[in-house]
This record gives structure tokens, sequence and C-alpha cells, in this order.
């Protein structure tokens, strides 16, 4: 029951290799192909801004990819040989005639997970932890709605060093890609028990129906047995929405709970009426927590670092988790003067608190406010622009447009 897509040295979909010197960066990147393996030696060096090698696999061209929707996780058999931390990218380029054009790479939507390499040369990760980048959604100016991966018209598919030091050899030796999906996803199979469950309760129903004229009672008892497993279901599916729009690791909202709160706004009163503050914060050099500390200190500071902010604003305030360590919190009915002072209060709570391993944890912030029937991107864009000023004036602070 299960399909697979193989990527190895029999199936090499026009395996290329490519490096940073196209922009204007130094590394150097180079191709071996075996019997057995498709060798990728890296000389990283320093000269662009984020130096890279990568290992490509093109699937389409001309706006015409593959379909890799239907799979649900990525198997490596990969060897990994470098001096210094074992990280890698996993890139999926996905054609969208919405957004892309035909000779234009860039303009193709750019799906993305990094992680460290495990010690074993065959490992297999989740598809569904790759991520929309940032960039891409703001390049392209993509509307909150569709900022999430897709994976229906994929033209290429890469394998690129990671966030790793420069001045150091890599080698990724790839045995194998595979792609690993089930033919009935799990959605389906769900799907079709619960049409099965249902065509058994009406074929129960009828006959009870059949047996009701001489039992009126017994068809009471049915009736209100068959309403409480109703009521159960509803609750047990509005638990389940409740998790699809929530951050597991933060309880934050999630970017689909954020539509939802405003989608819902806008069905209650049919236009936002009242002005809104909007505050975009990012935790102060949490790139060193994880390469200092390990990932797991990091998830700790962020789900202390939400659970804070919960507990210093109001029940109506909806935090919600952009990506990574970015935050943004929504505040209806407050102006921008009301937010700033909230927001230092925030800002010096974060400070004074005690963080693991001895950390000092600091956030800046960009503060703006939702005009009554402006369109919420452009106040994300403006409150993004004062997080970035507030970095730049030095971070800890907090920053207004």
């Amino acid at each position: 029951m299960t399909r697979v897509f193989e990527i190895s040295p029999r199936h090499p979909y026009g395996a290329t290799v490519a490096d940073d010197r196209h922009e204007h960066g130094a590394s150097v990147a180079s191709l071996v192909r075996t019997k057995d393996a498709l060798v990728m030696r890296c000389a990283l060096r320093a000269g662009f801004a984020w130096p890279f090698c990568k290992l490509q696999f093109h699937l389409g061209e001309d706006g015409k990819g593959m379909d890799l929707s239907q799979f649900d996780s990525v198997t490596f058999d990969m060897r990994y040989s470098g001096t210094g931390p074992r990280k890698i990218r996993l890139h999926l380029t996905n054609f969208e005639p919405e957004f892309s054009k035909v000779g234009d790479w860039n303009s193709q939507r750019y799906d993305s997970v990094e992680f460290d390499v495990p010690a074993q040369t065959t490992f297999t990760i989740p598809i569904n932890v790759l991520r929309t980048a940032d960039w891409w959604i703001t390049e392209y100016n993509v509307p909150l709605d569709k900022t999430y991966p897709r994976l229906d018209n994929v033209t290429a598919v890469e394998i690129s060093t990671g966030s790793v030091p420069t001045g150091q050899s890599i080698t990724i030796e790839l045995r194998s890609l595979e792609f690993r999906g089930k033919w009935i996803s799990n959605t389906r199979l769900l799907t079709y028990l619960v049409c099965a469950w249902i065509a058994c309760g009406l074929l129960g129903l009828s006959l009870s129906l059949i047996h009701v004229r001489s039992s009126l009672s017994a068809s009471n008892e049915r009736l209100e047995l068959l309403d409480a497993i109703n009521k159960a279901l509803e609750l047990e599916a509005r638990d389940l929405a409740n998790q699809a729009q929530t951050d597991p690791l933060t309880g934050a909202l999630n970017r689909q709970g954020l539509r939802e709160v405003l989608m819902r706004r806008l069905h209650v009163a049919g236009h936002v009426d009242e002005e809104m503050a909007v505050v975009f914060m990012d935790i102060d050099h949490f790139k060193r927590v994880n390469d200092q500390h390990g990932h797991d200190a990091g998830d700790e500071v962020l789900k202390r670092f939400a659970a804070i902010i919960r507990g210093e604003v109001r029940s109506s305030d909806k935090l919600v988790r952009w990506g990574g360590e970015e935050f943004l919190l929504l505040c209806p009915e407050t102006d921008v003067a009301h937010a700033v002072r909230m927001v230092e209060k925030l800002r010096a709570a974060l400070a004074a608190r005690a963080w693991p391993h001895g950390l000092r944890v600091t956030s800046s912030f960009g503060v703006t406010s939702l005009k009554p029937d402006e369109d919420f991107g452009a106040s994300i864009k403006r409150a993004d622009g004062a997080l970035y000023l507030a970095k730049a004036n030095g971070r800890n602070r907090v920053e207004v447009a």
C-alpha cells in the first residue's frame, strides 16, 4: 500500500551541482558519479553572505513538474562528512502559474527545511516539516491564506549545505532519496471508514424503525443514544479543529489560527470598524541559543517566551507564532500609544525572568496600528519594518511604525 518515488544513480533526474559563485561567493562544488552514489564535494568559503553548495535534481521544465503532494515522508540513504556541524537543507521548488514565470527560477514557491544529519546513514523525515520561505512570501506579496507549502507541481529537489561555518570541506554521498506515501491517504481512509460507519448507522436505523412499531420506548432510547454520540463527535471535532489552529510547541496560534481569528471578526461584524494594534516581536540572538545549548534549550526558551507574553496580555489579545522565533500579537481596540506602554512592560518582563542555562533572553518589538477597513498585510509589513529598525538600533527595544 506504499508508493515510492526514488532519486538515485539509477534515476538521477538530471543531477547537477551549484554553488554561490554566481552570487559573487567563493565556495566551490563538484559532482562525482559512481555506480552506487552521487557524491558532492564542497569547499565552503567566505564571500557570499550565505555560502552554500547544493546537489540539484530536475523533475521538470517549462513550468511542468511532478505532483509530490501524495507523499508524507522522505527517506535518505546518505553519508555526510565534514569538520563542523552536520546540517543540511532539503528544498523543493513548486511552479505555480499565479506567482511563477517560466525562466525565472526564484519565482517558484520555495519550500524547505534545515536539520541535523543523524549519525546513521539511513534516516527519514516527514514531509509536513517543510515550510514556505519567508523571503519568497514577501518578494511575491503572497496573501496570508496562500502561505502554506505546496508540492503539486515540483520542478526540482535540492540538497544543500546548511548553516555551518565556512572554511571547511564537506562531502555528501547520496545513495538514494525516496519519497514515500500511502496509495490511500490517512484522510481518505478515515473518510471511507466514516462513510461505512454512517452507512451501518443508517442500516441500523432502518431496522430500528421496523422494530419501533412494536416498541416505541426502545426507539426513543435509541434516538437519545444517537443524540449523545453526535454531541460527543461534535466535541471531538471542535477539539481537533482547535489543535489544527495551535502551534504544538508554544501553545500560541499558528497562521491557520490567525486566519480563523480574522475571518471570524469579519464574519461577525462584516468589517473591522475599530483600531487594532499589531505587534511583531523577535527573540534577540536566538540562533546562538540553538548553536550553543542545543535545540531542546531553544524549544524551552520558545515555550517560556510564549507563556510570559500570554501571562502579561489581555484574554482578548491574540498571540501568533509567525515562524521560528518570530511572534505576532494582535490587540483589539488598542491604539499605538497604549500598545507601546504594554509592549514596554513585556520587554521588561522578559528581561527580568530566569531562563534555562542562565541565559539572558530579550526581544525586539515593532508596533503599528491596523486602521478600520485597512488591508491586514499592509500593517504586517509596517510592523515588520519597525521590528527590523529595532534590531538595527541595538535590539531589546521597541520601535513604532
